[in-house]
């Protein structure tokens, strides 16, 4: 089942349970679909999470709305579930309510380690957010946004999975990263061992240390050497680059910022870079890019940077 999927029927359920005429049927009936599924009831606790969320907004519209369609009144359940709804999807955005529902996510500039219950190790980069989803038959991280590094511990009776909306990533060995890319496909890159690409489409590439595929409209593409000489570099907060594209670099960079990095890619078109920035100083490194390639880098707001041609 999709996080979509139960995100609605948690919404449903709540909404059913503030009515007064709720039935103890309904409640048992709410009580076993909670232990249905461990993602049903983290699913309650954090919309119970955000309904407490809007008690600190005084005077907050969607607070006002969630007031008015909780209000005890029988026979409103269709009305409280589309208002709930309404303020779900306005206040994240649609898209970002399996993100807001993750089982770890990381904000604008961060970074997260966690240590998995098999003894995996992942690492979370900016903006990033994944499902973990073991059981006696496989371990499974769904990536929802962003980017992770895995160290997979051995268990050879439950295969390792990285999951995203374009297909999966095995891992036939250890250490990998996988990359939700903002044009939407998904890149695979090896740094140890041999990991398993497959897309819904085809039947997959084997991708080996040193290479990486990408999986785009369900399809794994053949596996490339990787240009960069330190792919994970960003585990230790540092950006690693070799002859790349300005863009790419400050595409990079924007993403560790707060606020819009703004340049168009046409007139910085040819300038390339090597070198090593430290991703918790943006600031600093662009300052040293402006210091080694005609460009300018104006700060209009601390939330609001742009990059043209000297």
């Amino acid at each position: 089942m999709s996080t979509e999927h139960i995100i609605q029927q948690a919404a449903n359920w709540l909404t059913r349970l503030h009515d007064e005429d709720v039935s103890e049927s309904e409640r048992q009936a709410f009580n076993a679909w909670c232990q249905a599924d461990p993602r049903h009831a983290v699913a309650i606790e954090r919309m119970r999470a955000l309904w407490g969320s809007f008690d600190t907004l005084p005077a907050q519209p969607a607070r006002v709305a969630l007031n008015r369609a909780f209000a005890p009144r029988p026979a409103r359940g269709v009305q409280a579930m589309a208002v709930l709804g309404l303020v779900l999807c306005g206040w994240l955005g649609l898209e970002q309510l399996p993100v807001w529902m993750a089982d770890q996510r990381t904000g604008v500039g961060e970074r997260l380690q966690i240590a998995l219950a098999d003894g995996s190790q992942l690492q979370l980069n900016s903006n990033s957010a994944v499902d973990v989803r073991f059981d006696g038959h496989q371990r499974v991280i769904e990536l929802l946004q962003g980017e992770l590094w895995v160290d997979v511990a051995k268990d050879a009776r439950r295969p390792f999975v990285v999951r995203t909306d374009q297909g999966t990533a095995t891992a036939l060995g250890t250490r990998y990263l996988v990359k939700r890319a903002p044009d939407g496909t998904t890149v695979v890159t090896v740094i140890e061992s041999t990991v398993a690409v497959k897309g819904d489409t085809n039947e997959g590439v084997k991708v080996m240390a040193g290479q990486r595929s990408i999986l785009d409209h369900g399809r794994a593409e053949p596996p490339q050497a990787i240009d960069d000489t330190d792919p994970d570099a960003w585990t230790r907060g540092l950006l690693k680059v070799n002859d790349q594209p300005l863009s790419d670099v400050l595409q990079t960079l924007a993403s560790y910022r707060h606020g819009l990095v703004r340049f168009d890619p046409q007139t910085l078109r040819g300038l390339r870079v090597s070198g090593v920035f430290r991703l918790d100083d943006t600031a600093a490194a662009l300052a040293a890019l402006a210091d080694n390639l005609p460009i300018q880098v104006e700060y209009f707001t601390d939330l609001l940077v742009v990059v043209k041609p000297r």
